[in-house]
């Protein structure tokens, strides 16, 4: 419990420690070889990372664990194994949310949108209310241009949490290629108005105004921008 506290207070070298030393005492301990894993990863040490998670698995193999393997081998730029411990934890349980979306995500970095939207499907199917799921599902039927079904679920991010930018700024693009400037206007000012420095948010409110003729206030935007940028 103090290792977790640790880790979350941003102490993790001190997390680590602690970790450390309740799998010296107990060395089948899963759930500290799996909070070892999660601080490794966070402190940028892949393999650590990935042995303490290989050891849990072996030690006890849930859909959790086999999820948490497969995102670390993911970072190590390992999808095919990763994709396996996503597999392997659908087998498991069927209906784990989780291992559907980060399988989808995988299929979506490799640009296999259709395989990607079958398992942001399944996703959202077991779990209506992850926004994540939803939205990350909106995106990629954009990008397979199915534009009707994507606005509708970009509607049920931003009604699932009404305070996340990404929600609004996405709907804001789709409407700019909608050809909605209108639509896209008030997205990227409701986006800005929760994350006020967004450079993106400012380019693309600046070509929806401009695409509206409101040639000054485009520019404008198109300065704060290039500003932020800028740093």
């Amino acid at each position: 419990s103090s290792g977790i506290n640790a880790e979350y207070g941003g102490k993790m070298n001190e997390g680590w420690k602690q970790f450390t030393a309740a799998i010296r005492i107990s060395p089948e301990c899963h759930a500290a070889l799996e909070a070892r894993s999660i601080t490794n990863l966070q402190m940028g040490h892949l393999f650590g990372a990935f042995s303490d998670i290989n050891q849990a698995v072996q030690l006890y193999p849930t859909p959790t664990m086999l999820t948490n393997r497969g995102v670390i081998q993911q970072y190590m730029g390992d999808a095919r194994n990763a994709m396996a411990d996503f597999q392997q934890a659908i087998e498991a349980d069927p209906k784990y949310s989780l291992a559907y979306f980060n399988a989808a995500s995988l299929y979506f970095n490799l640009r296999l949108f259709e395989k990607a939207l079958k398992y942001y499907d399944e996703a959202v199917k077991n779990c209506p209310d992850d926004e994540s799921a939803v939205l990350n599902r909106a995106i990629a039927r954009v990008m397979l241009k199915h534009y009707d079904a994507a606005m509708e679920d970009f509607n049920t991010a931003v009604s699932l949490n009404p305070f996340a930018a990404h929600s609004y700024f996405n709907r804001g693009n789709l409407h700019l290629t909608l050809g909605n400037n209108v639509e896209a206007e008030e997205d990227f000012r409701k986006a800005l108005s929760l994350q006020p420095k967004d450079s993106a948010s400012f380019t693309q409110l600046a070509v929806a105004l401009g695409r509206q003729f409101k040639k000054e206030e485009a520019l404008e935007n198109f300065r704060k921008s290039i500003k932020l940028s800028e740093g």
